[in-house]
C-alpha cells in the first residue's frame, strides 16, 4: 500500500540505516514468537522505518523492552503485508529493481501470505499486554486498508485536496501514528488520554512520507525501483498534478512531464512549487518533532534527508528540460522534451494585462474598502462575519473581497474578448504569485492576503485553484453529470473554506473534508437561487445527466426563463433532488464546526444556516427559480442566523469525529 523503504525516497539521496543492535532486538523478538506462537515471521529487510520512528519516540529503556518489540514488529507485519496486497493491486512486476513476490509466486501465493502476515500481526500486538495499543492498532490496520480502498475506487478521478489528505492519512498515516504512540501507551501503563496528540503528529509524519513519493512518482529520474509515472497512469490522483493546474489522465508522458517541469509564468515550474511546499510542510512537521521529542534528532534526520532526496531529483529533471532538446536519459523512459510548452493558461498574460489587472486591484484601495466592497456582493457572507473578532475579520474580508475581485475579473467585463480575458486571468496568477513569494506587489489586497498566507505556511494552492476555477467561466461550457459539476464547485467554493480554515490553523485532514463539503453546498445553493439569471447569461450549471433524468432540455428551461412557456412539471423535482444532495453536505459540514477555532465556529454556523435557508425560499417560489431569484430578508436571515447558533450549541455537545475514510466519497455513478 505504501511500497517498501527500497522502493521509497529515503533510498534516494539519503545515508540512512536502522541502528544494528535494535535490527538484532527485533530478529531476535520475531524468531522467539514465531517458535512460541507458531507465527510467520517478517522479512525485516529495508529501512524499517515505521519500528525505527518507534524507537525514536520511546524512552531508551523502552527500546530492549519485549512489549515494545512486539509492538513494533506488529506494525512492522503489518507494512509488509500491504507491500505484498499492493504488488497484486498495482500488478507490480518489479519491487527494490528485482522481480516482485507477486512475479515470481503469482496472485494467489502473494495474496495468502499477505493475509497470513496480516492476521499474525494482531497476535503479535496482543503480546504487548497493552489494549489501549491493541486497540489503536486495530483501528490503524482497518484505516491503513481503507484508505487503500478509497484511493482504489478514486481511480481516473480528480482528487480535492482534502480527499488526497484524507486517503494519504488513512493509507500511510495511521500506521506511523500507531509507532509514535506505542512508547506513550507502554509507558502510561495503557491510559490513552493524551495521546491523541502524539499519534496525529505520526500521523502528519506518514502522509508526508507519502506526499515525498508521491512527487518522486513524477520523476523518472528518481529511481524509485518501479516504472516512472507508475501513479499517472494508473489514474492515481496525487498532489503534484494539482499544483500543476490538471484535469484529469489524458496526457501521454512527454506532455505530461512537459507540463510539470516546463517553467511558468512568473519563472517556477509546477514541481519547483510543488516542492516549496514539501519543504515547508517538512519544515513544520520537524519543529512539532523537536518540540514534542526533543531529544531524538532521528526522525528530523529522516526529514531532511526526504527533503534533499526530492530537491536533489528535482534539481536533475528540471536540467533536462533546460538542455537543448532534452531528452531521455538513463533510462528514464521518457520521450524527448520541448522545454518551451506552457499549459492552457499559462503564458498568455501581457505586459498590458498585467498593468491593466494591476491597476483595477490597487483601486480597491485598503482594509476599509474590502469589507464595503464585498458587502455590497454578498450580504450573506457580510451578515454573518460581524461575529468574526476585529483581527480575524479583517482577513476573512480579504478573502472574500479577493475571491470577489477574482470573479469580477471575469464577469464584470462582458465585453472584453475570452482572449483578453485568458490574459487577464494568468496576469492575476502571475501577480498572485509574485505576492505569496515576496508580499511586495504594491497591491494592498494581495499583499495582505497572500503574504498572511505564506507567513501561517498554507499553500497558495488554494488561491489559485480559485483563479482556474474562475477562467472556467471565459467560455461558458456545460456540465455532464454531478462530478463535472463538482469539480467546478471545488474550486470555485469549497477552495474557499479550506484556505480559511487552514489559515485559522486546522489542517486535519478529517475537518477540512467538512470544509470542501460546507463549500459544495454553498455553491449548488448559489446555482440553484441563479438558474434564471445564468441562462440569460447564456450559462447553465445543472448537471445535464439529471436533466436526462427528469426529461428534460436546456431548451424548456431557457423557454421558461424567457417567459416564453410555462416551468415544465418536473422541473420541481429535478431542483429538490439537488437541493437534498446539497442539504447532505451541509449536514456533513455542521459535524465538524465544533472542530474549528471557537471564534471561527458561530461566523460559520450562521453562515451555512442562512445559506441553506434560501432552499426554504425556493420552495416558497414553488421551485420557480427560472422567472424569480430567491432571497431572504433581513428578518429571516435573523431568524435563520439563530438556529443556526442553536444548531451549533447541539453540534458541540454531540460532536464526536468520525474519521472513517469515505464518508463523503460517493460512487460517481450515483448521483
Amino acid at each position: 500500500m505504501t511500497g517498501s523503504e527500497e522502493n521509497h525516497p529515503v533510498a534516494v539521496g539519503a545515508s540512512f540505516r536502522p541502528d544494528p543492535a535494535f535490527v538484532d532486538a527485533l530478529r531476535a523478538t520475531a524468531s522467539r514468537l514465531a517458535g512460541e506462537l507458531d507465527l510467520p515471521g517478517p522479512s525485516l529487510e529495508g529501512k524499517l522505518l515505521r519500528p525505527t520512528v518507534a524507537r525514536a519516540a520511546a524512552p531508551p529503556r523502552l527500546h530492549t523492552d519485549p512489549a515494545f518489540l512486539s509492538g513494533a514488529l506488529a506494525i512492522q507485519m503489518v507494512h509488509e503485508a500491504s507491500i505484498l496486497h499492493d504488488d497484486i493491486l498495482d500488478d507490480s512486476p518489479t519491487r527494490r529493481n528485482s522481480p516482485s513476490a507477486m512475479a515470481r509466486h503469482g496472485i494467489a501465493r502473494c495474496l495468502v501470505e499477505g493475509d497470513h502476515l496480516l492476521t499474525a500481526a494482531y497476535r503479535v500486538a496482543h503480546v504487548t499486554g497493552s489494549l489501549a495499543f491493541l486497540g489503536r492498532f486495530t483501528r490503524a490496520v482497518e484505516r491503513t486498508v481503507a484508505g487503500e480502498r478509497a484511493q482504489h475506487g478514486a481511480r481516473g478521478r480528480v482528487l480535492s485536496e482534502a480527499e488526497y489528505q484524507e486517503i494519504t492519512s488513512a493509507k500511510s498515516g495511521e500506521l506511523f501514528g500507531c509507532a509514535v504512540v506505542l512508547p506513550r501507551l507502554l509507558a502510561a501503563g495503557g491510559d490513552d488520554r493524551g495521546a491523541g496528540a502524539v499519534f496525529d503528529l505520526g500521523v502528519r509524519l506518514g502522509r508526508f512520507y507519502q506526499m515525498v513519493d508521491d512527487f518522486l512518482d513524477l520523476c523518472p529520474q528518481a529511481r524509485l525501483g518501479k516504472t516512472p509515472l507508475q501513479d499517472y497512469r494508473q489514474g492515481k490522483w496525487t498532489w503534484p498534478l494539482a499544483e500543476a493546474g490538471l484535469d484529469g489522465f489524458e496526457l501521454d508522458d512527454t506532455d505530461l512531464y512537459v507540463r510539470l517541469f516546463s517553467r511558468i509564468q512568473g519563472g517556477e515550474t509546477p514541481m519547483r512549487s510543488a516542492f516549496r511546499r514539501l519543504e515547508l510542510e517538512g519544515g513544520r512537521i520537524g519543529l512539532a518533532w523537536g518540540r514534542a521529542f526533543r531529544s531524538d534528532n532521528v526522525v528530523p534526520e529522516l526529514i531532511r534527508g526526504w527533503i534533499r532526496a526530492a530537491e536533489s531529483t528535482l534539481q536533475v529533471e528540471e536540467s533536462r528540460t533546460r538542455s537543448e532538446g532534452g531528452g531521455s536519459q538513463g533510462g528514464g523512459g521518457t520521450p524527448s522534451l520541448s522545454p518551451t510548452v506552457s499549459s492552457p493558461l499559462e503564458g498568455l498574460s501581457t505586459p498590458a494585462a498585467v498593468e491593466a489587472v494591476r491597476s483595477q486591484a490597487m483601486d480597491l484601495g485598503g482594509a476599509g474598502d474590502w469589507i464595503r466592497y464585498f458587502s455590497r456582493h454578498s450580504r450573506s457572507f457580510r451578515f454573518s462575519a460581524r461575529l468574526f473578532p476585529p483581527e480575524e475579520g479583517r482577513l476573512v474580508s480579504g478573502i472574500y473581497a479577493f475571491c470577489r475581485f477574482t470573479d469580477d475579473l471575469v464577469d464584470g467585463s462582458p465585453d472584453l474578448e475570452p482572449a483578453e480575458l485568458d490574459a487577464r486571468i494568468d496576469a492575476w496568477q502571475e501577480l498572485i504569485r509574485e505576492a505569496y513569494a515576496t508580499g511586495s506587489t504594491g497591491i494592498s489586497l494581495l499583499d495582505e492576503v497572500m503574504g498572511e498566507t505564506a507567513r501561517r505556511g498554507v499553500t497558495s494552492l488554494y488561491a489559485e485553484e480559485l483563479v482556474r476555477g474562475v477562467a472556467m467561466d471565459i467560455r461558458p461550457q456545460e456540465y455532464p453529470d454531478l462530478e463535472s459539476l463538482r469539480r467546478y464547485s471545488y474550486r470555485v467554493a469549497s477552495v474557499v473554506g479550506l484556505w480559511l480554515t487552514e489559515l485559522f490553523g486546522r489542517s486535519d485532514p478529517w475537518v477540512l473534508r467538512r470544509a470542501e463539503a460546507m463549500g459544495q453546498a454553498m455553491q449548488m445553493t448559489n446555482i440553484l437561487r441563479d438558474v434564471g439569471e445564468d441562462l440569460r447569461r447564456g450559462r447553465l450549471y445543472l448537471p445535464l445527466d439529471h436533466l436526462d433524468r427528469f426529461g428534460l432540455t436546456r431548451t424548456d428551461l431557457a423557454g421558461a426563463a424567457a417567459g416564453k412557456r410555462d416551468v415544465p412539471a418536473a422541473y420541481g423535482e429535478l431542483v429538490e433532488t439537488l437541493m437534498r444532495r446539497a442539504e447532505e453536505d451541509y449536514a456533513a459540514a455542521v459535524a465538524a464546526i465544533p472542530a474549528l477555532p471557537p471564534f471561527f465556529q458561530r461566523p460559520v454556523a450562521v453562515a451555512g444556516h442562512v445559506y441553506r435557508g434560501i432552499h426554504q425560499e425556493i420552495r416558497a417560489n414553488g421551485y420557480d427559480n427560472l422567472r424569480r431569484r430567491a432571497y431572504t430578508s433581513l428578518y429571516r436571515k435573523v431568524v435563520l442566523g439563530g438556529q443556526g447558533l442553536w444548531g451549533l450549541r447541539v453540534a458541540r455537545r454531540s460532536y464526536a469525529p468520525d474519521r472513517s475514510v469515505g464518508v463523503l466519497f460517493r460512487d460517481p455513478a450515483v448521483n
